[in-house]
């Protein structure tokens, strides 16, 4: 990052080639297309651009990235919510994020379900922390909160989830 901040097209390649996938899933987790995900991928990286000078050396790339991710798709969210108020028309809801490596699982429609009724901070700490490999501390400084309630919100998320799945499971057999 900070042969990017001196200007080296290099290093702008090195990173986006190591964020991008991540990033990606990250926001097709928060928004229904491929498209608007992609869009918002772009949006980021333009946003980082803009940003790099304001980047620290002295913290990770990575959670400082995420959180710009998080910022973009917020901002896109709430110019959705400006545009749906005033053409009176009803928004759509993000589905909750699912690791790609549970498409493997048998129980993909139980964990899916289960995942889809999570409020969406709790999915949302509980994707960064299991699915992204961010610590507590990490997520705190992306979501602005402290790491105490980035912990309560991905243990409440898991025990909402394991009840879900639990329901499912007793109404199949």
């Amino acid at each position: 990052m900070v042969e990017y901040q001196g200007g080296s097209l290099e290093a702008f390649e090195i990173l986006y080639g190591q964020l991008a996938p991540d990033l990606h899933r990250y926001l097709r987790s928060m928004i229904r297309t491929a498209d608007g995900a992609e869009d918002l991928l772009q949006e980021t990286f333009l946003q980082m651009h803009r940003s790099r000078a304001a980047y620290h050396p002295a913290y990770p790339v990575r959670p400082w990235v995420f959180g710009l991710a998080r910022n973009v798709f917020l901002m896109k969210a709430r110019a959705g919510r400006r545009w749906t108020s005033l053409h009176d028309v009803r928004a759509r809801v993000p589905d909750t994020p699912v690791r790609p490596d549970m498409d493997r699982l048998e129980l993909v429609d139980e964990i899916r379900h289960g995942t889809r009724g999570l409020p969406p901070d709790q999915a949302e700490a509980i994707a960064l922390h299991y699915e992204y490999g961010f610590s507590f501390n990490e997520i705190a400084g992306m979501l602005g909160i402290s790491a105490a309630a980035v912990r309560a919100r991905a243990s409440r998320g898991a025990a909402r989830f394991r009840h879900a799945v639990e329901v499912l499971r007793r109404a199949i057999t």
